[in-house]
């Protein structure tokens, strides 16, 4: 019989949920459900990435019972401090689970705790107890499912790897093509903005996949080395590539058949070696090595360029190169990684900082551990001070893991994950009520659990549809209460389904605490951040690059660069949750395109911060001091007013002020520079003082697009206080 890869998978999870239920109840432990819940939240689609996850469910369970244990042992009788040093525990552990390492450890560490803790809470003297049996039955339903997928219909996750590393090569190397062609004028800008959107997602499938690769597949990972330089390198390309298609509209009045003539042959050798690279991926030998190749332009037609002109010039060039460098690299890595000629220079992996590693506070994940204690207590009060609260201390163990999801994720809405938790109950509640009281002994009782386990697995096989699954399995194991000493009885499932609202009322309590949730709101908090250290930073920029600061200092410019190139992804989430059916209001593709404005505009700023380390000397630029300094305070004066009202700056207005600024500093670049001969200045200098004049210019062409893009936004509603 064949059987599709959905039917395979459910058929293995439903299998594993069996046996570890009959190891559970053949061992006469207490709430077997627990090893069921590791079954259901570990099975993923391919071994790799069902061991990660394993593994990280099994360390979050040990630290969570430890610091449960620990807790119960100091604050055995002192119930106020209990619960505040528990708060303190959730708090730190949503914290890190905002971050981008081991997240699923966070979230287990952090509820485990809380379950552990409310198990025990009452009765303290079992305590050790009952979180040796919580760690245990992890540990079987992990094993059980672990040796159910090792040996029924294994899957590597090296096929599905291999196929998302040759996905991520073309759609790099066909995102090249069409910027080199929107260069050219020879190509669509939607377009282009559609390949990117693909590549971006196609590098997060291969990032996702790369350490599920490296568990079950013994030759990734022994290339693990290479594996992340591959990464690296693909990261920094992606980038480079984004930074330079913004420089292109400085270009579109420029002849660059004349003014680089060598660029098409640059064009075809990048594309060459993108080209081989994918080839090499999918295991065909290169057809040469890469060529040494230098950008060819013609000096004298760009020396009779206006000065901005030569400036922009300047900038994508640099740019260009820098690609040239990238892709030499990858080439040689890939190289490495597919056993072919050993490379000849060495790679070009982006360097790291060699400043010692700081702590960065995150604003966003510290509301969503503010928020995720608030629900905590909440709920610790309801059971105090409410007798007989549906659920009792369950209240608790539910109510904060499902916020850590909710604080976490701001893309779930209440709705989402109430809908479907509540369909999960009420068929739960079918099964406990009509069909369970039927049964007799494990030998009735195993089909019933393994038909149930298919049947959610397969009908929520989708990825958009796991939340469907893991509250349906969550929500079946839970009310069943599956035991050798099994009672039944309706106020169990009354109390189950009375509790939930009872948990969602609480969510919607906090939704707006600290900080309103509403994402027009939201975007409005982070643009005001953003500009703020927009402003910070231009304000943090030195005539001696090599002057050493306090450590505060660079703690605060660490942290406002931080938030520079972080906050437009940030407000992207939230941009695609803008109410649509509201007709006065904003759209999401209102709001996308402003915040890739954002975007340019940070990676614009990010260029100029780094020019600190590269100043054109001294007496290059002393006759234009006053002229970059008004201009620099214009900039900051501009971004002090978009951190107050981030509609303040009209386009027309701020195109007209840089027009006229451009052509007085041009006259003065002119009168200052161009009586300089090469015996007083290198052409290294006048490249730094060009690529000076190219990132401010940059900055400021970023802010009129901006501008024109905040200027079909109505920022008087977004302000508005709406009940909905």
């Amino acid at each position: 019989m064949n059987l599709s890869r959905r039917a395979k998978e459910s058929i293995k999870t439903a299998l594993a949920m069996t046996i570890a239920y009959g190891i559970a109840l053949s061992m006469d432990w207490d709430k077997p459900y627990w090893a069921g819940f590791a079954v259901a939240f570990v099975s993923l689609s391919t071994i790799g990435m069902s061991m990660n996850k394993a593994a990280l469910r099994v360390l979050g369970t040990i630290i969570g019972t430890a610091v449960a244990l620990f807790l119960i042992a100091h604050f055995a009788q002192d119930r106020w401090p209990f619960v505040l040093a528990l708060s303190v525990w959730v708090f730190f552990c949503t914290y890190m689970m905002g971050g981008v390492k081991h997240t699923y450890f966070w979230h287990v560490s952090g509820f485990v705790c809380a379950v552990v803790a409310m198990d025990a809470g009452p009765d303290p003297v079992h305590a050790f107890q009952i979180a040796v049996l919580r760690s245990q039955e992890t540990g079987l339903g992990i094993v059980v499912y672990s040796l159910v997928a090792l040996l029924l219909w294994p899957v590597s996750s090296r096929s599905c790897f291999e196929d998302s590393v040759g996905k991520l090569a073309a759609s790099q190397t066909l995102l090249y093509q069409a910027y080199l062609a929107l260069l050219h004028g020879k190509s669509d800008a939607e377009e282009a903005q559609s390949l990117r959107a693909q590549l971006v997602q196609d590098q997060s499938r291969f990032n996702e996949l790369l350490a599920a690769a490296e568990s079950d597949t013994y030759e990734i990972r022994e290339s693990r080395p290479a594996w992340r330089r591959y990464q690296a390198l693909v990261t920094d390309l992606d980038e480079t590539l984004e930074r330079w298609r913004e420089s292109f509209a400085d270009l579109q009045t420029l002849d660059l058949d004349q003014l680089v003539p060598g660029l098409d042959d640059f064009g075809q050798e990048i594309d060459q070696r993108l080209s081989h690279i994918e080839h090499m991926l999918a295991g065909q030998a290169p057809g040469h090595r890469p060529a040494t190749i230098e950008l060819a332009v013609n000096r004298q037609a760009i020396r009779a360029l206006p000065h901005f002109h030569r400036a922009a010039m300047v900038v994508s060039r640099k740019r260009l190169h820098h690609i040239e460098s990238l892709t030499r690299s990858l080439f040689d890595v890939v190289c490495e990684l597919r056993d072919y000629a050993q490379p000849d220079a060495e790679h070009d992996t982006p360097a790291a900082s060699s400043r010692p590693l700081r702590f960065l506070p995150d604003p966003d994940r510290t509301a969503a551990a503010i928020r995720v204690v608030l629900i905590l207590w909440f709920a610790w009060l309801t059971v105090i001070y409410i007798n007989d609260i549906p659920g009792g201390t369950g209240l608790i163990s539910m109510a904060v893991p499902i916020g850590m999801i909710l604080a976490t994720t701001p893309q779930l809405s209440l709705p989402m994950l109430f809908t479907p938790i509540m369909n999960s109950v009420l068929f739960a509640a079918v099964i406990y009520i009509f069909v369970m009281p039927k049964l007799s002994g494990f030998t009735e009782l195993g089909p019933l659990i393994f038909i149930t386990t298919f049947i959610i697995c397969y009908l929520y096989a989708a990825p958009r549809k796991m939340l469907g699954r893991a509250f349906g399995l969550a929500m079946f194991l839970a009310i069943a209460g599956i035991s050798n000493h099994q009672t039944y009885s309706f106020l169990a499932v009354a109390n189950t389904a009375l509790m939930f609202p009872i948990i969602f009322t609480v969510f919607a309590l906090t939704a707006h605490i600290p900080f309103s949730s509403r994402p027009e709101r939201v975007i409005l908090r982070l643009l005001g951040r953003f500009f703020r250290s927009g402003d910070y930073l231009m304000s943090s920029m030195e005539r001696d690059a090599g002057k050493s600061t306090a450590w505060l200092a660079e703690w605060k410019q660490a942290f406002h660069s931080r938030e520079l190139a972080t906050l437009p992804q940030k407000m992207t989430a939230f941009a695609r949750l803008i109410d649509t059916r509201d007709p006065a209001g904003s759209t999401s593709g209102e709001v996308l395109p402003l915040v890739n404005r954002l975007q340019a505009l940070s990676y614009r700023m990010e260029e100029l911060l780094e020019t600190r380390d590269s100043l054109p000397p001294e007496q290059l630029v002393e006759n234009l001091l006053t002229d970059f300094r008004d201009w620099h305070l214009g900039l900051q004066k501009t971004l002090q007013q978009l951190a107050l009202d981030p509609g303040a700056v009209d386009q027309t207005a701020f195109r007209h002020g840089l027009d006229s600024a451009m052509q007085r500093l041009e006259t003065r670049t002119h009168e200052s520079l161009d009586g300089l001969s090469g015996d007083q200045i290198s052409v290294q200098d006048r490249e730094r003082f060009y690529s000076l004049l190219g990132t401010y210019r940059g900055v400021s062409e970023a802010l009129v697009e901006y501008a024109g893009s905040a200027g079909s936004i109505d920022w008087e509603r977004w302000r508005e206080e709406r009940f909905a």
